[in-house]
């Protein structure tokens, strides 16, 4: 996959209240990236920080309401970012862009990172969100449960109870989507919930 930046929306506008889908999240996100880079120029490093956050959170939450998967809470969101690195073949730069999204948010508690750092932790971003961007236009691809992290990792995502996750070895054409054809059928129903781990 092609790492291009992704472009800065000038003041997205908020999407309506409680009208957020696919687009919502990612009017959401850009204007998060925004908001990061004028925090940035102002050197409010702390507010930056959690922008980032923000912008990476919402452009995962956009591949979750597309693909039909639960994306509320930090969890799903590491999630779904987790199952697309693996789908996509992206485990090691994935994780390592999530994982530097997480400490922008920890920074936003902690005050623990300087200015040059952040700026470098919101080109990243933008590197990240552009290549999330490519993935939310291709269809997914399809994906074998292999161990119980996937079992956990895909019972979250879809909402299943423990005894209803896919079984080690399940196959799933499209990535285990909701909304895309071959994705989930009627073995794993939706119930809105999922079991904590």
């Amino acid at each position: 996959m092609a790492a291009h930046r992704c472009c800065l929306i000038d003041d997205a506008p908020l999407p309506d209240v409680g009208a957020l889908g696919v687009e919502g999240h990612i009017r959401m996100s850009r204007r998060f990236l925004d908001h990061a880079e004028k925090q940035l120029n102002h050197h409010d490093r702390v507010q930056a920080a959690e922008k980032i956050w923000g912008a990476v959170a919402q452009t995962l939450k956009a591949i979750g309401e597309q693909r039909g998967w639960e994306h509320r809470g930090h969890i799903n969101i590491i999630f779904i970012g987790q199952q697309l690195s693996l789908e996509f073949g992206r485990f090691r730069e994935f994780e390592r862009y999530l994982a530097l999204a997480e400490r922008m948010h920890q920074n936003f508690y902690e005050n623990s990172w300087n200015e040059p750092s952040v700026r470098a932790a919101l080109e990243d971003a933008k590197l990240f969100i552009a290549e999330l961007d490519e993935i939310r236009t291709a269809p997914p691809r399809p994906y074998t449960v292999r161990d119980d992290d996937d079992r956990i990792r895909l019972g979250r995502l879809l909402g299943l109870p423990r005894s209803a996750r896919p079984p080690i070895g399940d196959h799933s054409p499209a990535g285990y989507s909701r909304t895309h054809d071959g994705g989930v059928d009627n073995r794993f129903p939706q119930n809105g919930g999922g079991d904590d781990e």
